[in-house]
C-alpha cells in the first residue's frame, strides 16, 4: 500500500535538479590578524595609529601587529609620534613606506587566507589598496 503525502516519499519522487537541500558551504570568519592587516593597508599613505586599530578593528596592541609584519616580511614601517587628543601621552602613527611593501603584505594576507580556509582579498580589493599608494611614494 502506497502512503500519500509523506515528505520522504515526495522528495524521492522529485527530480534531482528540482532543489538542492545540501547545507550551504560555511565560510570561516577572518581572524583578527587578517582584519588588522587589511585595515593597515587600507589606510594608505595616511597610516594608522594604535588607537585606530583599537577603535575600528576592536583589537588592542596594534604595535604588536605592525612589529610582526616588519619582522615576518623584512619591511620597515614609518613611525610618527603623535600626541593623544587629550594631551596626555602619545601613540605612534605607522604607515607602509612603499608599494612593494604593500604587495608583500597582500601576498601574506592571501596566502594565510588560503591556508586558513577563509576569504582573502579579491583582485578588485587589491587594486583599490594599491591605488592608495602612488608608484613614486616612499615615506622613509
Amino acid at each position: 500500500m502506497e502512503m500519500k503525502n509523506r515528505p520522504v516519499q515526495q522528495a524521492a519522487n522529485q527530480k534531482d535538479d528540482a532543489f538542492d537541500i545540501s547545507p550551504p558551504a560555511k565560510i570561516k570568519p577572518s581572524p583578527k590578524k587578517h582584519r588588522a592587516r587589511v585595515y593597515m593597508m587600507r589606510t594608505g599613505v595616511n597610516g594608522f595609529t594604535e588607537n585606530e586599530i583599537l577603535r575600528y578593528c576592536r583589537l588592542s596592541s596594534a604595535r604588536n601587529y605592525a612589529t610582526e609584519l616588519e619582522r615576518r616580511l623584512d619591511i620597515c614601517l614609518e613611525r610618527i609620534d603623535e600626541p593623544n587628543g587629550d594631551g596626555i601621552g602619545s601613540h605612534f602613527r605607522y604607515r607602509i613606506t612603499c608599494r612593494a611593501d604593500v604587495m608583500r603584505v597582500i601576498q601574506l594576507v592571501n596566502h594565510n587566507a588560503t591556508a586558513g580556509g577563509y576569504t582573502g582579498l579579491s583582485q578588485q580589493e587589491i587594486n583599490d589598496i594599491l591605488s592608495l599608494y602612488p608608484e613614486a611614494f616612499n615615506a622613509a
